[in-house]
């Protein structure tokens, strides 16, 4: 246990809100193209992950069996980001 004490690290919702957004922001400097899923996220999650995305079409809200189409969506839009760059 001494060893999980030393690596592990609780974070407050807060504070990992803030930390992600600031990953989403960097990869945005860099023109990294982010999609997110709020899979069955409550309000809160569902703001930080929309902040990540790169734009409102990168972003997907979904509940329980909607997940596939949401990834089928995002594989088709990379296929069409490979066959255009």
């Amino acid at each position: 246990y001494d060893f999980w004490d030393i690596v592990d690290e609780y974070v407050w919702d807060d504070e990992a809100d803030r930390r992600l957004r600031e990953i989403c922001n960097v990869a945005r400097t860099n023109d990294i193209i982010v999609f997110s899923i709020a899979f069955q996220a409550p309000a809160r999650g569902q703001a930080v992950m929309r902040h990540c995305a790169t734009t409102d079409a990168h972003y997907y809200e979904v509940q329980s069996a909607d997940i596939s189409d949401a990834f089928t969506s995002i594989a088709r839009t990379i296929n069409q980001l490979r066959l255009v760059q």
